[in-house]
C-alpha cells in the first residue's frame, strides 16, 4: 500500500496525507522527518514501524504487548469498506526500518466502520483510526491512552514521534520532538499541533509528558507549514479496549471498582468487593452492584429464580419471591414444615415457600410459574398469567389449567388443548422446539409441525424411559420389554451403552438393555433398581423401582412426579397408578402403582420405530 503526500490536497484543502511512502522521493526534493527533531534512543522501542508488504511506512506505537495503535489510512486502501488483510503488515521494533532489532506478524486488524476517499479528507477526519494486534507479545512497555478531555490540553508540552522522512529524502529513521497543542476542534475529533509531522509520521503517537497518548498523526499540510491534525483517540476508547482485552490486557489500571474487571492491573478481580449475603452500605460494595435491605438485615445481594429456592444462591441464604416472578438472595435455611402447613415465613417450611395462594390461608407450598408446568400430580399453580404462586390441589382451583396439569376435555385448558396418551391426560399445548416446552416437557416433532405437542418429561438419553421413539433423543430408539421401555441404542460392546446397561443381541442386532429395574420396574429390594430405590405402590403395594423427583427434577416420559404422604418428599410413579392413594412407609416416600410383568418382548430397528409409536399418541 503506498499512500503518498498529494499536492492537490494542499492546493484544495491546505492538508495532506502523513503516511509515507518507502521509495525516495523524486530528485531535489528533501523533506525532515518529524520537523525540527532529534534522533531516538531504545527508550522509545514503544514506537513501532508499520510496514506494508506490498510497499508503504507508518508509524505506530505499541499500547499492549501485542497492540499497536496507528492510522486508518495505513491499514486501509481508500475507497474499500475493510483493511487490508493482517498478513500483508510486519510490524518492527527499533530506531532505524534497516536495523530493526524484533520484527513482528500480524493476526489482526480494526478500524473504524466505513471507507474514505484518497484525495479528500472524506472518512478520516475524526475516524483515522486502526489496531493491530501482534502474534506474540513485544518486550516494550506499552504507552497508556489519554482518556481525559482533549480540551483540557490545550497549550501543554507534547511529544511527537515517527518514522517519517530524512534530511536525505528516505524515510525509516526514528525520530521525535516537542510540541504543543495549539487548539482542539471537537466536531472534528481531531488535536491540531504546530507542523511536526511528514510521510512515513502517519499514524505516529502524540505524547504527553506522562506519556500518554492523545492521538494518532493523520494529516498535515507541507512538511515544516501549517497545522498537523491528529484523531485523538478518546472517541474509541471502547473499541479499542475491547481489542486489548481480547489480547489479554488490562485496561484500565485505576482504583478497584465492583465490575467483574481487573480495573488496578495487579491481576486480581475484584478484590476488596463484598460477597452476596455480606452487610453493606451502597451498591458500589458488592460484587453484584446490589445492596439492599432484606429480613437479615442490609446486605449484598442478587437476582434469582424464585420457583427454585434452593439454587443460584451461597450457603446460608435462598431465593426469595419479591414482585412478580422476581426473586433475590436472601439469608434463611430450609424449614421443616411440610406441604399445606400453616407458616409464617418462608423459612418455616421445607419447600422454603410460604404463602396465601388467594383464599386468606398462608401455608407452606411448591413455588411455580404459571403456565410453565411445575407443579406435581393432582395440583395446579395459582398464579395469574406472567406471574409466580404457588401449588394447590387442583380440585380447589377454579381457573383453567396450564401447562402438565390434569384435564378431561380441552375447555379445561387455557390452551384449549387436553392430551390424552394412555391413563394420563394433561394440558398440553403447541411448539416449535424442546426449548419452547419448558425444562420438564419436551416437543414431540410429527410430520406435520401444526401437531407438535409438548410431553410430560424432558427429551429422554440412553437409558431413560420413553413411551415412543420422538420421545428420544437423537440416534436413538425406544425399546420395550414387557412393561418397560427405555430409550435405547444399537451396540458392539457394553462400553457402547449407558452405566448399568449391557449390549445384548436380539436376533440379528444387538442393543443396550438395563442390567437391573428402571423406573418402574418390579423389585424386592433396593438393590433390584438402578436408582436403589425401591417402593411399594399402589392399592396392593406391589414394590416397583422409583426415583425421588420435584420441581427440578421431572421424571421421565410416561411418569408423573407424585407428593407423597409426608408431604414433603415425591417420587416418579407410571401415569397409569398415579391417581391412586400413595402408600407410605418408614421410608417417607412411595406412590401409587401396579406389578410389572418381566415377559421379554424386544422391538427392534425398523420393526420398533413402526410398532413402538402409539395410536393414540396425539388423541385428546
Amino acid at each position: 500500500m503506498r499512500l503518498r503526500i498529494s499536492a492537490l490536497l494542499f492546493s484544495m484543502l491546505t492538508l495532506a496525507f502523513a503516511c509515507g511512502d518507502v521509495s525516495p522521493p523524486p530528485s531535489g526534493k528533501a523533506e525532515w522527518a518529524i520537523v525540527d527533531g532529534e534522533r531516538t534512543n531504545m527508550n522509545e522501542d514503544s514506537v513501532v514501524a508499520v510496514i506494508n508488504r506490498a510497499g508503504g511506512l507508518c508509524t505506530g506505537s505499541l499500547i499492549g504487548s501485542r497492540v499497536v495503535l496507528t492510522a486508518k489510512h495505513c491499514v486501509q486502501n481508500p475507497d474499500v469498506e475493510n483493511p487490508s488483510p493482517p498478513s500483508s503488515f510486519i510490524i518492527g521494533i527499533g530506531d532505524s526500518i534497516r536495523g530493526l532489532s524484533e520484527t513482528y506478524s500480524a493476526i489482526d486488524v480494526w478500524t473504524t466502520e466505513g471507507p474514505y476517499r484518497e484525495f479528500a479528507l472524506a472518512g478520516l477526519i475524526g475516524q483515522d483510526v486502526a489496531v493491530i494486534t501482534l502474534q506474540s507479545d513485544a518486550p516494550a512497555p506499552p504507552f497508556a491512552l489519554y482518556r481525559g478531555e482533549p480540551a483540557d490540553l490545550i497549550g501543554t508540552e507534547m511529544k511527537a514521534v515517527g518514522f517519517g522522512e530524512t534530511p536525505e529524502g528516505g524515510a525509516g529513521i526514528k525520530y521525535r520532538v516537542g510540541t504543543t497543542v495549539s487548539r482542539y476542534a471537537e466536531s472534528m475529533g481531531v488535536v491540531y499541533t504546530p507542523p511536526t509531522i511528514c510521510q512515513g509520521d502517519s499514524g505516529g503517537p502524540l505524547l504527553t509528558a506522562e506519556g500518554q497518548i492523545v492521538g494518532v498523526a493523520s494529516f498535515g499540510s507541507a512538511c515544516g507549514a501549517g497545522e498537523n491534525g491528529y484523531n485523538h483517540v478518546a472517541a474509541f476508547l471502547d473499541e479499542i479496549d475491547e481489542v486489548l482485552r481480547a489480547a489479554g490486557a488490562c485496561t484500565d489500571d485505576g482504583a478497584e471498582v465492583c465490575d467483574g474487571g481487573d480495573n488496578d492491573c495487579d491481576g486480581m478481580v475484584d478484590e476488596d468487593c463484598l460477597a452476596v449475603g455480606e452487610a453493606c452500605t451502597d451498591d458500589a460494595e458488592c460484587l453484584t452492584l446490589r445492596c439492599e435491605d432484606t429480613d437479615g438485615g442490609r446486605i449484598c445481594t442478587q437476582a434469582c429464580d424464585p420457583v427454585r429456592p434452593f439454587t443460584g444462591c451461597a450457603t446460608g441464604l435462598y431465593c426469595a419471591k419479591t414482585e412478580g416472578c422476581d426473586g433475590r438472595c436472601e439469608p434463611g435455611v430450609v424449614g421443616m414444615l411440610p406441604n399445606e402447613a400453616p407458616c409464617m415465613v418462608d423459612t418455616d417450611c421445607a419447600s422454603l415457600f410460604c404463602t396465601d395462594p388467594g383464599d386468606g390461608a398462608m401455608r407452606c407450598l411448591d413455588p411455580c410459574r404459571a403456565g410453565a408446568g411445575g407443579c406435581l400430580f393432582g395440583e395446579a399453580c395459582a398464579a395469574a398469567a406472567d406471574s409466580c404462586g404457588g401449588c394447590v390441589p387442583d380440585d380447589i382451583l377454579e381457573a383453567a389449567r396450564g401447562l402438565g396439569e390434569a384435564c378431561t376435555e380441552d375447555a379445561d385448558c387455557a390452551s384449549g388443548q387436553c392430551f390424552d396418551e394412555g391413563s394420563d391426560s394433561y394440558c398440553t399445548e403447541g411448539c416449535a422446539d424442546d426449548a419452547s416446552c419448558g425444562d420438564r416437557f419436551h416437543c414431540r416433532l410429527m410430520e406435520d409441525p401444526s401437531a407438535n405437542l409438548c410431553i410430560r418429561g424432558p427429551r429422554a438419553g440412553a437409558g431413560e424411559t420413553c413411551l415412543d421413539n420422538l420421545d428420544c433423543a437423537s440416534g436413538l430408539f425406544c425399546a420395550a420389554r414387557g412393561d418397560e421401555a427405555w430409550c435405547s441404542l444399537f451396540c458392539a460392546a457394553d462400553e457402547d451403552c449407558p452405566t448399568e446397561f449391557s449390549c445384548i443381541s436380539v436376533g440379528d442386532v444387538s442393543l443396550c438393555a438395563p442390567d437391573a429395574g428402571i423406573v418402574g420396574s418390579t423389585c424386592t429390594d433396593d438393590a433390584d433398581c438402578i436408582s436403589g430405590f425401591c417402593q411399594p405402590v399402589g392399592a396392593g403395594g406391589a414394590n416397583v423401582c422409583t426415583r425421588l423427583c420435584d420441581a427440578a427434577s421431572a421424571c421421565g416420559t410416561g411418569f408423573t412426579c407424585v407428593r407423597s404422604t409426608d408431604g414433603v418428599s415425591s417420587a416418579c410413579v407410571g401415569a397409569a397408578v398415579a391417581a391412586e392413594p400413595p402408600a407410605s412407609d418408614d421410608g417417607g416416600c412411595s406412590a401409587g402403582g401396579s406389578p410389572v410383568g418381566l415377559a421379554w418382548l424386544l422391538f427392534v430397528g425398523a420393526f420398533l420405530f413402526t410398532t413402538r409409536r402409539r395410536p393414540s399418541e396425539v388423541s385428546r
